[in-house]
């Protein structure tokens, strides 16, 4: 039997928050919810950051004041879309070449009710092995999760 390839990881939520208030959490608070134990940096991180622009870059400093790449937002549509690009290939390391994207719509259901659904699309292209994209499938559920307890507490 043949092991099944995962190109694409995608998750989703449901906050108890206005859509407006489930994007500006997620671009403008990544620092408060994104784990600091999941970076790429060479020592412990300090932040997260998502400029809030098209073309924004997304990176962490860290405690010896390096900053280090993510990606960068290829598409940014306040309050229902975002398209980052994610440059960090199979062995968790900045590849300026490399560009997978992670999409996030953000889908009002209610006037304090939004789905957020997750897409981090062309894992093929990140190279490295099928438990290193099981570890961020994981990884990624982890993450949504801890934007979510945020978001519906801020609401």
């Amino acid at each position: 039997m043949e092991a099944i390839k995962l190109t694409t990881i995608k998750k989703e939520v449901v906050v108890q928050a206005s859509q407006e208030t489930a994007f500006r959490v997620f671009t403008e608070r990544i620092d408060a919810w994104w784990p600091k134990s999941h970076h790429v940096g060479k020592c412990p991180m300090v932040e997260s950051v998502l400029e809030q622009k098209p073309g924004g870059r997304w990176f962490s400093r860290h405690e010896d004041n390096s900053e280090v790449e993510i990606g960068h937002i290829l598409s940014w549509n306040p309050y229902a879309h975002l398209t980052l690009a994610w440059q960090i290939n199979g062995d968790f390391q900045y590849d300026p070449a490399l560009i997978s994207e992670v999409e996030v719509n953000f889908i009002e259901e209610g006037p304090k009710q939004t789905r957020v659904v997750m897409e981090h699309r062309d894992l093929d292209k990140l190279g490295g092995g099928s438990k290193g994209i099981e570890s961020m499938d994981e990884g990624w559920g982890m993450i949504l999760n801890l934007y979510k307890k945020m978001a519906d507490e801020i609401a």
